[in-house]
């Protein structure tokens, strides 16, 4: 008996290995959150000074701002705290933020910085796996194949397509009108949506040769509904955060996620289908063609997926350089997605200026209509000076994407073109931020810097872009002194041929309709469900809209 009961007792030895391993657990639980405080203690970025918190969730912003409001706060506490300082985030967390022009040049083209998790995770989720999302070396070779596509012999192919594409859209709205019951064939409707639908069809024809039709199909369609569904999304929504900060969570599934998954599944069927029929075209070309085979020299092409194809396959490429069949896959939904979202997004913004300024709206529309075709060359919307004008000014204040990020891949520093005042009253030169640190590179704030642009520099102003103030001409950018396209290593590789595409659907709306905004201005407000859409204050349960009322033009 006292055998048996001493089998279930713990012996002296195995309860000091118990205790010892007790002990050991709670010393690394301590000096775990000891090595965190410590290191949240001594971290360069609480040198800075910076807006205290007022939530835990939302940090430096009141719980109930609105999105326009907040590009305010930042350009209010730029004021105060100067061009570097630190904010509180979603969640608390801590933000470096600076507007200094020689610290965000260094930060987008520094490889020690590139897209923090979450922003990647949220791309990923959104646009694949594909260009966007790849990061270091395999970001290097994937963009180094594509490149060819996107080169400006490529463009001005394309651009006949833009017209013809922007005419096509001419002739449905004009179809639209006659049908309306409207005094002198004036209709009634969502600008954005078709705008929506003709880079839809716009990107299936540059982009892969495939006619998606939309243009001519109603809402419900089911990919135009489903990529609706999943961009459309509340990013300050409980819904939306929880998922995004606690991966885990989206394991459960939502409305949003079954409409992504079958979205994203139907354009990977498509673009399996798409990348076996190139494959074989490609090949069957190469072997009835000239000796040597195929070489990325001799690359041509009509549409983006069959120059990124051919390019991928040269014979002057090395093994290790391609991309394998998923890779290429993975790019499909990038160029569908992106490739016709922001176009028509800036599309529509661009309308919406021109409405809440007439004069600028009068000069544009004499500019278009006095042209002598509507069918216009690549050279030839590029020698339209006011057009060109008004889109540069668009792409600032109506920048697609507000504001993006990028985190430290190891501890660095960062270099400033001017000092600013620590919390500690030191006069610093360059800051300091440890691997992990996020920073936000403030797009649109940048554009509305008034130390920049001038006193002026919230006026929708075409005419600045006649001569530029000097000190914005240090702005880091792909295109045009403006951050819209970023710059570096992660520059939008697509900025030319959305610019010809932008110039393209404008000259062609503006030069064949008078149109009116349908509703009050003040009750169009902005919202970013990855670019920055227009929403109805009064609606906003409908989603992106921008009503118009649209008259044809009479032909003399």
């Amino acid at each position: 008996m006292i055998s048996l009961v001493s089998s279930y007792l713990p012996l002296p030895e195995t309860h000091a290995v118990v205790t010892a391993a007790v002990v050991s657990a709670i010393t690394y639980i301590i000096y775990i959150v000891a090595s965190v405080v410590i290191a949240y203690q001594s971290a360069p970025i609480r040198d800075l000074r910076g807006p205290k918190s007022v939530n835990w969730l939302t940090g430096s912003y009141e719980r109930n701002v609105w999105e326009p409001d907040a590009q305010d706060k930042q350009l209010e506490w730029v004021r105060e705290y100067g061009p570097v300082f630190r904010y509180h985030g979603w969640y608390n967390f801590n933000r470096f933020y600076t507007t200094d022009l020689r610290a965000l040049n260094h930060i987008l083209n520094a490889p020690e910085f590139e897209k923090s998790d979450g922003l990647r995770s949220l791309l990923g989720d959104i646009l694949g796996t594909g260009l966007l999302f790849v990061q270091g070396l395999k970001h290097r070779q994937q963009r180094r194949i594509m490149n060819p596509a996107f080169g400006l012999p490529q463009i001005k192919e394309f651009s006949q397509l833009f017209v013809e594409k922007a005419n096509e859209l001419r002739d449905a709205l004009i179809a639209e009108a006659s049908q309306s019951s409207g005094p002198d064939e004036s209709v009634r409707l969502n600008m954005f949506l078709w705008l929506n639908k003709i880079t839809l069809d716009i990107i299936g024809e540059a982009g892969f040769n495939h006619s998606f039709g939309s243009l001519y199909l109603d809402e419900a369609h089911m990919l135009t509904n489903g990529l609706r569904k999943f961009i459309s999304f509340d990013p300050f929504s409980l819904k939306f955060m929880v998922p995004a900060f606690f991966p885990p969570a989206r394991l459960i599934p939502t409305d949003r996620s079954r409409a992504q998954a079958t979205t994203l599944s139907a354009i990977q069927s498509l673009g399996k289908s798409l990348i076996s029929q190139k494959k074989a075209e490609i090949l069957a070309a190469a072997e009835s063609g000239a000796k040597g085979g195929l070489e990325k020299r001799n690359i041509q092409g009509r549409d983006l997926l069959s120059l990124l194809m051919k390019a991928n396959m040269a014979t002057d490429i090395a093994d290790c350089a391609r991309m394998n069949e998923e890779e290429i896959l993975a790019q499909i939904p990038t160029f569908i997605i992106a490739g016709h979202e922001t176009t028509s997004v800036v599309v529509t913004w661009a309308i919406y200026a021109l409405r809440n300024h007439p004069a600028v709206h009068t000069k544009l529309n004499a500019e278009a209509r006095a042209f002598h075709t509507d069918t216009p060359t690549m050279d030839e919307l590029n020698g339209m000076t006011y057009l060109d004008h008004v889109i540069r000014e668009v792409l600032r204040l109506h920048a697609p994407v507000p504001q993006t990020d990028r985190v430290a891949k190891e501890d660095t520093v960062v270099p400033l073109s001017e000092p600013f005042i620590d919390r500690h009253g030191v006069k610093r030169h360059e800051f300091r931020v440890r691997k992990g640190d996020i920073v936000v590179v403030p797009i649109l704030v940048v554009h509305r810097l008034k130390s920049l642009w001038g006193e002026d520099a919230d006026e929708f102003r075409p005419e600045r872009w006649e001569n530029i103030p000097e000190a914005v001409k240090a702005i880091p950018g792909v295109f045009s002194n403006l951050l819209t396209f970023l710059a570096g290593l992660h520059a939008c590789i697509g900025y030319r041929f959305a610019i010809i595409e932008i110039k393209a659907l404008l000259f062609t709306l503006v030069r064949s309709f008078d149109f009116e905004l349908a509703v009050p201005s003040s009750d169009i407000t902005r919202k970013t469900f990855i670019v920055t859409h227009p929403l109805l204050s009064s609606d906003t349960e409908k989603g992106p809209q921008l009503p118009l009322i649209l008259q044809p033009v009479k032909s003399d």
